[in-house]
């Protein structure tokens, strides 16, 4: 599995970088928000699918509610009436679901691409990451590596291409933010890239232009940090992704909000009826997921979530009203067939 979402991380990846050298214009935030863009065009398709298994599944929630209460004492004979209606109708009350389902692969291979743009986007060659690695390392700039292998010197021991293959090897296995760390290096020391034997002038060129920063304030490339220690130490790092990891949960409860079955109402029992996954349970399990997510990686990943919230709130918006619009016309235009009929 890991192996076939790296190669997804891959071509996520080359299309970043694709947009970062053009519509992009060499803006790491910016090309995020076109690649989001594109990304909700290809599944442009699943989401007005989507759209309409929820509103059909708001429309037959006062039927859903009736065979609920009807067979409230048989949860068997319950699941069994709800089937058979479902199968009438011709809807599954998970349809709704594929495209939360499908964001996820989406979601941890760009996981991938966010914390190592080195390797998942600009293509760079290994050997040249450790040498970069080894220099910081020997500089004392990047700390706390652990490694099985021997940590040599650049200036003096010989680093062949196998030494440096296998090392990249261990440092981004024991370290999955090891290239995030060298960038953040290389902007404050860009003779890092510039001395780099491994790497030609379009590499340094492109290493030394790229930036993973927002506004020149938010850091994309940074972890966000709930340790009140961290946070007052160095608060200029640290706040910007907690702000970014918020506004993600924020947009992620709304965005569940909006799909969610309105003013569903409970039987005696106190349960509700079946509504998949415009259910109450969706509502919190989207930003549940996008908290957890956003603590553990880059706040690029939350910046990501947050564009895709917000574009999927407008979309399912605008999908609402084209699908509102559509279905009055095609009751209005059944109910002047009727009274023509009639006439007749």
């Amino acid at each position: 599995m890991g192996g076939i979402l790296s190669a997804i991380g891959l071509l996520f990846g080359k299309l970043m970088y694709f947009i970062y050298n053009t519509i992009g214009f060499h803006n790491y935030a910016l090309s995020l928000v076109f690649f989001t863009i594109v990304y909700k065009l290809i599944l442009l398709p699943l989401s007005i699918k989507q759209t309409k298994s929820m509103q059909r599944m708001q429309e037959l929630q006062p039927e859903l509610q009736r065979i609920q209460e009807r067979y409230k004492h048989d949860r068997e004979k319950l699941q069994e009436e709800q089937m058979k209606f479902y199968q009438e109708k011709g809807i599954s009350p998970t349809s709704g679901c594929l495209p939360l389902l499908i964001q996820m692969p989406i979601i941890i291979a760009l996981f991938y691409v966010i914390r190592m743009p080195m390797s998942y986007m600009l293509d760079t060659p290994a050997r040249a990451v450790s040498y970069m690695a080894l220099v910081s390392i020997r500089d004392g700039d990047l700390q706390n590596i652990k490694t099985d292998m021997e940590i040599k010197d650049p200036a003096k021991d010989n680093l062949d291409d196998k030494y440096l293959q296998d090392f990249f090897q261990e440092l981004t296995k024991r370290d999955g933010y090891v290239e995030i760390k060298l960038l953040d290096i290389v902007d404050r020391k860009p003779e890092l890239v510039n001395n780099n034997p491994y790497l030609d002038d379009s590499f340094k060129r492109m290493l030394n232009e790229f930036d993973l920063k927002l506004f020149n304030f938010f850091n994309l490339g940074v972890k966000p940090e709930i340790n009140p220690g961290k946070i007052a130490g160095d608060p200029r790092t640290y706040i910007p992704p907690l702000i970014i990891l918020i506004i993600s949960v924020a947009t992620s409860f709304l965005m569940m909000a909006q799909i969610s079955v309105p003013n569903q109402e409970k039987g005696k029992d106190g349960k509700q009826a079946n509504a998949g996954c415009a259910g109450k349970g969706m509502l919190w399990m989207n930003p549940i997921m996008s908290l957890m997510f956003g603590l553990s990686t880059p706040s690029g990943l939350s910046f990501y979530w947050t564009l895709n919230n917000i574009l999927s709130f407008v979309q399912t918006k605008v999908m609402n009203t084209f699908t509102k619009k559509t279905d009055d016309t095609k009751k209005e235009g059944k109910k002047v067939a009727k009274v023509n009929n009639k006439r007749g």
